[in-house]
């Protein structure tokens, strides 16, 4: 879902009132420990009860093959091909490395990063020169939206996050929308308000600020971003800004 899709969709909901789709309750752990190191296709990486829902190719580690990077989700999951639907109860993604003599090795497994208890929920994958690009979008009547960015780390042979951007944008009045973009590479943050007429009158202004934060290091397997208290999953569910507990130091320039 692209921002302007996204504010559209929050200015309906915004206007009409209409409530947040809750996730269904006692959704399925991943189970991690049914993943393979290795396996002769994507398929051998899937879990019983469990299915891709999509899938990019690219060369993630500059040796000229076609890696992949999978979405699973549950088996029983839904497609929407005419909506816009609630997030998964539960899901994961794979960064599979493609191998000189064939088949993939497993070179990367998120359980945490995606969100799970929010409406209106949108996953876009890309492989832009090498980097991996997650971005989401989600929310009725409040939005929200996450991008991280991956690089293969030579010396690790791990995935750094190297950028991570979240965008809230809450109704009511003027909205305000805050975009944070944090660079674990170069140790920076910007921040960036801006107040918006929902109903029409488009942006009114907006305003900058950097700050200077620390060059941690975080890996794709490590990053969570889920809702750390029952609060918080309330705050997730309706699309607002919730704790999430996830590094908070990235931006690259793939």
């Amino acid at each position: 879902m692209k921002r302007s899709t996204a504010r559209s969709l929050t200015v309906a909901a915004a206007c009409l009132c209409a409530a947040p789709r809750l996730p269904a309750q006692g959704a399925p752990r991943f189970p991690m420990a049914a993943v393979p190191a290795r396996g002769a296709t994507v398929q051998a990486f899937v879990p019983a009860g469990w299915k891709a829902a999509s899938q990019v190719t690219g060369d993630l580690d500059g040796d000229g093959r076609r890696d992949r990077v999978v979405h699973l989700v549950p088996r029983d999951t839904r497609d929407a091909p005419h909506g816009i639907p609630p997030a998964p109860g539960a899901q994961a993604l794979l960064i599979l490395l493609a191998e000189r003599g064939g088949g993939l090795r497993r070179a990367g497994m998120a359980t945490r990063l995606l969100q799970t208890v929010v409406p209106q929920w949108r996953l876009q994958l890309a492989i832009r020169r090498g980097v991996l690009v997650v971005d989401e979008d989600f929310g009725l009547e409040y939005e929200g939206a996450f991008t991280h960015r991956f690089r293969f780390e030579r010396a690790t042979g791990r995935f750094r996050l190297t950028r991570r951007k979240r965008y809230t944008l809450e109704p009511g009045g003027r909205h305000e929308g805050v975009e944070t973009t944090e660079n674990y590479l170069t140790g920076e943050r910007l921040t960036t308000t801006s107040w918006w007429d929902g109903c029409g009158g488009g942006y009114l202004f907006h305003t900058y600020r950097r700050d200077h934060i620390p060059r941690t290091r975080a890996y794709f397997d490590d990053v969570d971003e889920t809702p750390k208290t029952a609060s918080d999953s309330l705050r997730a569910a309706e699309g607002r800004d919730a704790a999430f507990a996830s590094p908070r130091d990235a931006h690259d320039h793939p």
